[in-house]
């Protein structure tokens, strides 16, 4: 597959994977909206606490296979080995199951010796932690389900189930909660029912619309020891990358009191959108890039990782700029006056997510050449860091110590990251062209802050709208994307056009003919 073909399918699969997940994020700002607007932000963050105990609870008794089945499905796939592939897939469901079941029984027993004396000594963390962790199996089977379709290249299932489906059935759960008048706990039953109730479809879809020929023989052979050597580095790296933001809320709520947890976890979100576009590349980056590791065919991925990180980079940017110049005008919209306390915490936090864009597909190709024990590595040391600036600065500073930790502990990961893919692979984005855009967008983001300075920005739409305008033009001006890039783009276009009429009818059939 040459860099045209591996860049053309990464780009146009990650399309709806995009669109999805820009859609699932709006959705999860609303519910936040709607719950913040009916709960107290000492019971929002309570809430905020207990999700933070049940999201660390989940991502290790997903024991890192999430990550490790689509690279593994891919990588067999690439090597024409797919008898290996049924029984990763049956071994990695059986194994998920148990870990779940042991969640439930251990979890919260767990968090109330570890934490229910000085952390929730109320016990008002460890009744919603009881309630929700029961949707810890089905959250782990729907991570799996959909892992096992992106190693078959259907990545366009993980958009219905996570992006659309899981959202829109927990806002709807949310709504009738509050419409009912519920308490925090009616709060949290409504989020148990919304995982239930998505989990549901998600089974009927498998049952109708398996990704294999099913072969349900269970045995643990090698593959099934492969899987596992690749996949617990994995679920350290995956716990140990969610503590980084998890870290902040536990922190704060040792430190300060819930309100501040409560404001602060409802702005965290909006620095999501800053790694909307890497991530929607990077699920599909992954099983392309890994089938050639398993092809043996590496010559690409070097002009494949220079290529889709100055891309990303190029679309990210413009949501940045607008979050750190104007983060009042954004936490005041959406969430109102009482929620702008944390604004500079969101100034901070824009400046470290972005750097996942700018040093781009780091992990991803770390990742796909089964380098996972070095991701462990990274996220312990860039843990370490985020653990120690938090304890240093969360006491005094609050919310701004928090920020702190967050963003420099993500800028080191990714810097940790690119050395190694640079050293080990001789990859690395930085191109003359990448360097100026990077130019182009420092100059920018400081020409924005000083006439700010000076009150001649106000927030308006229209002044967005000229900056957009601007900052391609500069873009094209400066012919940042050479002229190979530009007939890649011409050739996605059409192949976007083309998966858009083609896949959203399908969608929809495809969702009515399950529920």
């Amino acid at each position: 597959m040459s860099v045209n073909d591996s860049v053309n399918r990464i780009v146009t699969g990650s399309g709806v994977i995009l669109a999805g997940t820009f859609i699932g994020m709006l959705l999860d700002i609303i519910t936040k909206k709607v719950l913040t607007a009916h709960l107290s932000p000492a019971d929002f963050g309570t809430y905020s606490l207990a999700l933070t105990v049940i999201s660390i609870t989940g991502a290790f008794a997903t024991l890192g296979l999430n990550e490790g089945v689509p690279r593994y499905i891919a990588f067999f796939r690439g090597r024409h080995e797919e008898h290996k592939v049924h029984e990763l897939i049956i071994s990695a469901m059986i194994m998920g199951l148990i870990a779940g079941l042991i969640a439930i029984l251990v979890s919260p027993s767990l968090f109330q010796s570890l934490a229910g004396d000085s952390f929730d000594s109320d016990g008002h963390i460890l009744s919603v932690v009881k309630i929700l962790i029961f949707a810890v199996p089905f959250t782990i089977l729907l991570n799996l389900a959909v892992a096992i379709y992106r190693g078959f290249d259907r990545t366009n299932v993980n958009m219905y189930f996570y992006n659309i489906i899981r959202p829109v059935s927990l806002l709807g759960f949310a709504l009738c909660s509050v419409f009912v008048g519920a308490s925090l706990k009616g709060v949290v039953f409504a989020d148990l029912l919304s995982m239930i109730f998505t989990f549901g479809i998600m089974s009927l879809y498998f049952i109708k619309k398996p990704p294999f020929k099913q072969e349900w023989k269970i045995k643990f052979s090698e593959p099934t020891k492969q899987l596992i050597r690749y996949s617990l580095p994995l679920l350290i790296t995956a716990t140990i990358l969610n503590l980084m933001s998890w870290i902040d809320t536990i922190m704060l709520g040792y430190f300060k009191p819930s309100e501040v947890v409560g404001v602060y976890n409802a702005v965290y979100p909006l620095v999501g959108f800053l790694s909307l576009v890497i991530t929607s590349m990077g699920f599909v980056y992954v099983p392309v890039t890994s089938k050639l590791w398993g092809q043996n065919n590496i010559a690409p991925l070097g002009s494949i990782y220079e290529v889709m990180t100055k891309w990303c980079f190029l679309l990210t940017f413009p949501l940045f700029a607008l979050i750190f110049v104007y983060p009042e005008y954004f936490i005041t919209r959406l969430y109102g006056a009482e929620y702008v306390s944390g604004a500079t915490a969101l100034r901070i936090l824009a400046m470290g997510f972005i750097t996942n864009s700018y040093f781009g597909f780091n992990y991803h190709t770390l990742l796909a050449s089964g380098d996972s024990d070095f991701l462990m590595k990274c996220s312990v040391a860039s843990a370490g860091i985020n653990a120690v600036i938090n304890f240093t600065l969360i006491p005094e500073y609050g919310m701004i110590g928090a920020a702190t930790g967050t963003a420099v502990s993500y800028a080191s990961i990714e810097v940790l990251m690119t050395l190694r893919a640079w050293r080990k692979q001789n990859m690395h984005p930085f191109t003359s062209m990448y360097r100026k855009l990077t130019c182009i967008v420092v100059l920018m983001v400081g020409a924005m802050l000083a006439i700010k300075s000076v009150h001649l920005l106000t927030g308006a739409a229209w002044e967005y709208a000229v900056f957009i305008v601007g900052y391609f033009t500069i873009i094209h001006r400066a012919n940042v994307l050479d002229s190979t890039e530009i007939q890649m783009l011409g050739e996605i276009r059409k192949a976007l056009r083309l998966n858009i009429r083609l896949h959203i009818p399908e969608a929809i059939k495809t969702l009515a003919a399950v529920i």
